[in-house]
């Protein structure tokens, strides 16, 4: 089986989850789903597994922890004060 269909399958067991979704969450999972397909599909076809659901959730994480990096490289151009935890706390104090 390649790792298209092991993919697809493993989101075609799921489709009772995105149906029950409110709009703006069904499009975050489409968007989250797609992403998993481009960037680690190649990455579920060489884990080895006969089921798809572990690699699907490393991808899914890993899919996020990018969004992360992202948002802190993002922040990071902002100002080191953004991400300063002191700055925050003050902020929401004040």
């Amino acid at each position: 089986m390649s790792a298209q269909n092991l993919l697809d399958e493993e989101i075609e067991s799921w489709k009772g989850f995105p149906w029950a979704l409110r709009k703006e969450d069904l499009e975050l999972w489409n968007a989250m789903i797609k992403e998993v397909r481009e960037d680690f599909g190649e990455a579920v076809e060489k884990s080895g597994k006969t089921f798809a659901t572990d690699p699907f959730f490393m991808a899914l994480l890993l899919a996020q922890h990018k969004m992360i990096r992202r948002l802190q490289a993002a922040l990071k151009v902002l100002g080191e004060s953004v991400l300063d935890p002191d700055t925050v706390i003050q902020t929401k104090l004040e």
